[in-house]
């Protein structure tokens, strides 16, 4: 898989965290974040419990694009296989 950019903040790259989604120029796992969210964390206390590495704006973005259906949190491979 080559580099795929989804929106401003995303991106899966074959080379990078094992293809999965992660915020751009970090290691961050999208799906942690959408986690959280779902926990009820607000963008902004997501970015302070990530020492500003995610910005809330990042954070906004992918919960858009997944209430949008353009992104949808998958399973890790691993955990499929088992």
């Amino acid at each position: 898989m080559a580099r795929i950019e989804i929106g401003k903040y995303l991106v899966a790259d074959s080379r990078v965290y094992g293809g999965r989604l992660i915020f751009k120029g970090t290691r961050i796992a999208v799906g942690d974040i959408l986690h959280l969210a779902a926990a009820g964390y607000s963008p902004e206390l997501i970015a302070r419990e990530y020492q500003n590495i995610v910005r809330p704006a990042a954070v906004r973005e992918a919960l858009s694009l997944t209430r949008r259906g353009l992104v949808k949190e998958v399973s890790s491979r691993r955990s499929s296989a088992a």
